[in-house]
């Protein structure tokens, strides 16, 4: 009896194990993305000419999630400037066909490095690139970038496997506001007074038999050390080159948090790329820290939700306004006129609403995850970590459609480039009505509520 009591015990003991390890099945995946050949680089209007080699290679990499129930989600990072869904579409239509993921579980976060191939859905109107440069970065597009995502998300969906899932938090402390206040109104220069996140929220893929698979982390933070002609993945590209070195067997994802009116300082000049290093070293050196803190480990179940909400935008000006500035001497004021009218002309109207998706996922009871479109201000992260906090809160900006700047309601009232002059150079029409921050944390609080159940 004893020993048949022993072996029933042994049993159990086994099957209990297994069943845990299988709580969460996790892939892993990363691909290089680095053109070819040489394309325009992103994020600056004053560049005037394309790159002229590398500092390192740009990646995409992906973490797959799959909790007991089957629900799954797919987390994309990417060292690139922009994201639309002229890119989004083909690859999530793919992955559905082919894997039966819902597009609304697929999520695309991108670095904003501006030392990346110029992709944005606003290039083709607003910047003057020669045929020859036009088509070089259609060709990336076309016949790399979008066939490489496919294959990478594919891939983590392929190696979904046992893992745990942990996670912690740092902080960092090299980005800072841009946005100074001046007689003149809000300018970009850095602003140590400022409101900033300096979180670094960290997660651990573990494998059963104590390997770490991988090691995600993210900041909020321009990645707008450099201004060279040269890909680089930024500090962001610095810290995965660096925690990977720290563990060869992990890969490293950088996502990006709400960093849309935040700058890593210092920055540019002759020592950028020394900066850049720095910034790097000292976000892994975060990671590192939390890593060796008392992560939580994660349940599930994982529940996902999302909604696209329209952001109301300030009226169209008078078609003899838009003629005025489509004659003016501002170049800037020039293309948009000359955009909005054609716009005009082809269609009879101009749809002041901007669609903006959102995506909540809840990781049980440890860990709610946010994912907002856009370049969203830091408030968006501070308001939601506030508002829900209880599991630890991680806010993404930068998902899926990279639209324009998304301003809360101060950065809005306040101004500057966040707030309202930047979007001179976007194909949203106008700026945001004063409802904008309303809108997104109501569809916020609807997706949070949704998870909760």
């Amino acid at each position: 009896m004893c020993r048949s009591l022993m072996l029933a015990l042994l049993v159990l003991g086994t099957t209990t194990c297994s069943a845990e390890a299988a709580e969460w099945n996790v892939g892993v995946s990363k691909i290089v993305i680095t053109p070819e050949s040489p394309t325009w680089l992103s994020g600056y209007g004053s560049r005037d000419k394309p790159a002229q080699g590398k500092v390192h290679d740009l990646y995409a990499k992906a973490l797959a999630f799959e909790s007991g129930d089957g629900t799954r989600l797919v987390l994309v990072t990417c060292d690139l400037g922009s994201m639309h869904w002229g890119i989004v579409r083909p690859v999530a239509a793919a992955i559905e066909k082919q894997h039966k993921l819902p597009q609304a579980n697929l999520i695309i976060n991108v670095s904003h490095t501006h030392c990346a191939p110029e992709i944005a859905a606003e290039r083709p109107v607003f910047y003057s690139l020669s045929d020859e440069s036009e088509a070089a970065i259609v060709d990336y597009i076309e016949q790399q970038l979008v066939p490489k995502l496919t294959t990478l998300v594919g891939q983590a969906l392929d190696d979904l496997s046992p893992a745990k899932i942990l996670v912690s938090q740092s902080t960092a402390s090299f980005g800072k506001s841009r946005r100074f206040p001046t007689d003149d109104g809000f300018v970009n220069r850095q602003n140590d007074d400022g409101v900033t996140d300096d979180d670094v929220p960290v997660m651990q893929v573990v494998a059963p038999d104590g390997k770490l698979r991988a090691v995600m982390f993210g900041y909020a933070c321009h990645n707008t050390t450099l201004d060279f002609y040269k890909y680089c993945g930024d500090y962001a590209g610095f810290a995965q080159y660096d925690v990977e070195a720290a563990h060869p067997e992990a890969i490293a994802l950088f996502l990006m948090g709400c960093g849309g009116d935040q700058n890593p300082y210092p920055r540019h000049g002759p020592q950028a790329l020394e900066y850049c290093r720095q910034h790097g070293r000292e976000l892994a050196d975060a990671v590192e820290r939390a890593i060796q803190a008392e992560p939580i480990e994660v349940h599930g179940p994982l529940q996902v939700a999302h909604e696209t909400v329209q952001l109301a935008l300030e009226p169209l000006p008078p078609r003899a306004q838009l003629e005025r500035e489509a004659n003016s001497g501002n170049a800037y004021k020039q293309r948009k006129a000359k955009y909005l009218l054609n716009e005009l002309d082809t269609h009879g109207k101009v749809m002041t609403e901007q669609p903006c998706p959102l995506t909540v996922a809840r990781f049980g009871d440890q860990l709610l995850f946010v994912a907002i479109s856009g370049e969203t201000v830091v408030d968006y992260s501070r308001t939601s970590k506030l508002e829900f906090a209880g599991p630890m809160v991680w806010v993404a900006g930068y998902c899926t459609d990279v639209f324009a700047y998304l301003p809360s309601q101060r950065v809005l009232l306040e101004g500057g480039y966040e707030g309202r002059t930047g979007i001179v150079h976007q194909l949203t029409p106008t700026p945001f009505a004063p409802s904008v921050e309303n809108t997104v944390m109501g569809g916020i609080r609807r997706l949070v509520k949704q998870v909760s159940r």
